[in-house]
Parts: C-alpha cells; structure tokens; sequence
C-alpha cells in the first residue's frame, strides 16, 4: 500500500500538479462599464483597439459573457459591430472572446472537421483536455448550435479505430479521481501486450478502451510499467499497431498523461514553428488554457524550447492581434 501512495503523490505532482492561469478574474466586476467600454471603442470614426483589449483580454470567459449579453441588450450584437469594426486575426480573436467556453470549444470542435481534410491533432487536443461534464455541456450546445450531434459529425469525418476513440471519449465515460490501483494497472499493462505486439494483427478495442476510459494518472503509470517490463515505450508499441491518426492520437493521449504542459507547449510550438503560423491553432490554445494552466505551459515551453513562449508569440503576429495574444499568455 505504500508503494502504491508514492507512486500516486508521483503521478499527480506531474500531471495534475498546481494549475497557473494567466488570467484571473476581475474584482470588483462591472459589466455595465466593460460594455460601454467597448462600445465607445467602436462609436464615431475609427475603432480603439487598444480599448477592445483592454476588456475582452483581461476577462475571464464567464465574465466576458455577461459583458456579451449586457452589451447585446444595449447596444446590438457585440460580435457583428466586432466582425464590421475590426479586420484580420484580430477580428477572429476578439469575436471568439464573445463566447462562453462551452460555445467557443463546440465551434472549434467544429472547426477541426468542417474544412476540407480533417485537423487531427487539433481535435484530439480539445477531446483529451476536456472533463467528463464539459463534454456533455459540448454535445448538448453542439446539437442546438449545428442542428447534429458531435458524434454524427465525428462519424462523418473520421474513420477506424481512431473513429471510435473519438466517439468513446465524447460520450464522456473517462474515469476522473485519478486514482492508481497497481494490479489494474498491470492487467492493462499486459492486455495491451496480448492485444498487440503478441498476437498477428491487433485487438484494438482493448487499446479503444484502455485509451478512453483510464485516468491520465493510471494511464501514465501503465507506459510506465509496460516499457519497463517490455523494454520498449508504449508510444513506441501504438506507432507500429495503429496508422497515422489513432497512433498519433495515443501518442498525444500519452503525452498528456505523463506532463500536460510539455504536451501543450508542444502543441504551442507546432503552431508557430517553421514557415507560417497556424493561427486558429494558436488563438484556440490561448484561450482555452489561460484561464487554467497556461503559466505552466510558460514554463514548459521555456525549458523545452529555450525561448520565452511570449517572445515565440511576439516573433510570429503582429499589430493589435499580438497586443492581444501576449495580454492572454502574459
């Protein structure tokens, strides 16, 4: 038993060890200022896009919905004087900031399969990071905003094993008191082995299951105990049984499991290394962490890469868009 205790306190120190928002609520809150606020900004000739920041980026999610709703039943719709007022990426920032988080990860849920091509990682990165309740909230908000459910749409743009890890992790079953049991985590340990590398071909709803189902401390403690029993990573083992997106989808599973910052701060990287920015990317991992962990994702991403992520930011946007993305991660 105390083994078992030193290898949760382990586990839960490196995922789920203290969050660091970069963003806090403000006290004392005035809903009715912050909407006047941004109307000014927009009244007359030209827009003050300094005076949209300074409300919309230093408000948390829920706060900034009562500013769009105390702003709407006084002024019209926040979001179209924005998408007329405004241009660019700022424009898309700044309308994703009129949405509750619900509303704002439904579309971006979305978003991942509405384009042509389906954005993989960027749909497993909103399914893993999500709690049990906040994917139902999706589904429910999904249906009533789409007219279909998330899982129809998952059905329609995905297929196999990965089409199926998906839609178990929607129906949001996954276990949360990330609690280690050890001969649970050795039967996982050795189903995985029977169900892949030990038999011709691969049983893979055992992997569906185990993935979807496990909480992230357990599940770290099995890639754990399999590559020492094995001698080989259990990311190692996924890569060869599964193609491209149910194995990167383990992989990324994987890696969350064993440090969620270093998982983000990777996902940070991709969307600002090499040519190009993937903007949408960007912004979604921004706003989707501020409010959580993104001071850990900082810290993360200054080890890994050797850059502050600020200045990675600052490097790759510019004008009034950066203003904000640095207000966000700052």
């Amino acid at each position: 038993m105390r083994f078992l205790n030193i290898l949760f306190v382990v586990s839960f120190g490196i995922v789920f060890g203290e969050d660091i928002p970069t963003l806090l609520p403000v006290e004392p809150f005035d809903p009715n200022s912050d909407a006047a606020r941004l109307d000014d900004a927009m009244s007359g000739l030209g827009t003050d896009e300094d005076k949209i920041i300074s409300v919309l980026c230093y408000r948390t999610a829920s706060q900034r919905d009562v500013i769009t709703t105390t702003y709407n039943n006084q002024y019209g719709s926040l979001a179209s004087d924005l998408e007329s007022e405004v241009t660019g990426n700022f424009k898309i920032l700044s309308v994703m900031l009129t949405h509750s988080m619900i509303k704002f990860l439904s579309i971006e849920l979305h978003e991942t399969m509405d384009a042509p091509g389906t954005d993989e990682p960027s749909l497993t990165e909103v399914m893993i990071s999500r709690s049990n309740q906040e994917l139902a909230d999706i589904q429910t908000f999904f249906n009533s905003y789409y007219g279909h459910t998330l899982v129809s749409e998952i059905e329609s743009d995905t297929s196999g094993p990965y089409r199926r890890l998906l839609i178990q992790m929607a129906e949001g079953r996954r276990d949360e008191t990330n609690l280690v049991d050890m001969a649970a985590v050795q039967k996982d340990v050795d189903d995985l082995y029977e169900g892949g590398p030990a038999m011709e071909g691969t049983n893979e709803a055992v992997y569906v299951d185990i993935f979807s189902l496990r909480n992230y401390v357990h599940l770290d403690q099995v890639a754990i105990l399999y590559e020492s029993t094995y001698k080989i990573p259990l990311s190692t083992v996924v890569t060869t049984e599964f193609a491209d997106d149910m194995a990167n989808a383990l992989v990324s599973i994987l890696q969350y499991s064993s440090d969620k910052a270093v998982y983000f701060s990777s996902r940070f990287f991709t969307s600002i290394a090499g040519a190009g920015t993937a903007d949408r990317d960007l912004m979604r991992l921004t706003v989707s962490r501020c409010e959580i962990d993104l001071g850990n994702i900082k810290n993360a991403y200054q080890t890994v890469y050797g850059e502050a992520l600020s200045s990675a930011v600052s490097s790759d946007t510019s004008g009034s868009y950066r203003t904000a993305l640095l207000a966000l991660i700052e």
